[in-house]
């Protein structure tokens, strides 16, 4: 009868009032534990409702995880394509796009992990999803950056699929690795702000210096 209660109390709250929290909430555990084998009622319990909203919010706990990469990644996404909207050179659109995926994984540091764990086991559908309407995006619009400084004759001839693995890779690296940065250089136990631009603007100055011509 609890149980029931609290199903009813809940669905009379706006719909997107409590699918963002529950999204919010898995974020945020993420980010806290290090992890994304979170638990739906770790997940429930932060945001505040019963645990069967996953269900009926998202059908089952995979299908709230895909929800979130959609509206992390998608945000990305749309700020990809006001990015071509701006009146910039190659070398600027680049620097400014780099930047982005610098900030994006300091705030969502569990992302590749978490597509990774998405895609394992997954049906064709969910793979092809991921693929096409998440990641694909991103790599296309960073070849096409590329392409317009090559022509330019601002860019060196880089291979772009390469150029992708390097950017991601040393995005991912510095967030995705607490232990190494806490045991092995003796630092804080995650990336905290000050860190965070100063890695930043290294990695976006080694990258830049391997891609101008």
């Amino acid at each position: 009868m609890r149980r029931e209660s609290a199903l009813k109390t809940a669905r009379q709250l706006p719909k997107g009032v409590i699918r963002d929290a529950l999204l919010d909430a898995a974020s945020s555990l993420m980010r806290e534990q290090d992890t994304v084998e979170i638990g739906i009622l770790d997940i429930a319990a932060r945001a505040r409702v019963n645990h069967g909203m996953i269900r009926y919010y998202f059908g089952n706990k995979e299908g709230m995880l895909l929800a979130l990469l959609d509206r992390d990644v998608g945000v990305r996404i749309r700020q990809l394509e006001a990015l071509f909207r701006l009146d910039v050179t190659p070398t600027e659109r680049m620097r400014i796009h780099l930047e982005g995926i610098l900030d994006t994984y300091y705030q969502i540091p569990y992302l590749n992990r978490l597509i990774q764990a998405m895609v394992r086991e997954a049906s064709a559908e969910r793979v092809h999803h991921i693929a096409e309407e998440l990641l694909k995006p991103i790599a296309k619009a960073q070849h096409r950056i590329i392409e317009d400084g090559i022509a330019a004759g601002e860019f060196r001839q880089v291979d772009p699929k390469l150029f992708y693995f390097n950017t991601i890779g040393s995005a991912d690296g510095l967030y995705s690795n607490r232990f190494t940065l806490a045991a092995v250089f003796g630092g804080i136990p995650a990336a905290d702000e000050a860190l965070h631009e100063r890695y930043k603007r290294q990695t976006v100055e080694t990258l830049m210096a391997g891609l101008v011509a």
